[in-house]
């Protein structure tokens, strides 16, 4: 699914005692610094977000230099709000 400047795989699984996530921010994303911000940003953003156990893959649909961090909040809102239990 996407939202914004996100897109996501997961696979639900409430085994797990919590969400697991990976990112897929790849070198057409831009250098190394602009990549590890992005990933920086995402993490702290879903750090407070209540997403259910699972697991999840998050990449970018811009390139890392364009994305804000109020740009990954929204679209980790939009990411939760599609998720359906």
């Amino acid at each position: 699914m996407r939202s914004g400047v996100l897109w996501c795989t997961m696979l639900l699984d409430p085994a797990l005692d919590g969400p697991r996530v990976a990112f897929a921010i790849g070198r057409h994303s831009g250098i190394a610094v602009e990549r590890n911000r992005a990933r920086r940003r995402c993490r702290e953003v879903l750090r407070t977000a209540e997403f259910p156990p699972g697991l999840y893959l998050i990449g970018l649909t811009r390139p890392a230099h364009e994305v804000s961090f109020s740009n990954i909040r929204t679209s980790v809102t939009g990411l939760r709000s599609r998720i359906s239990l």
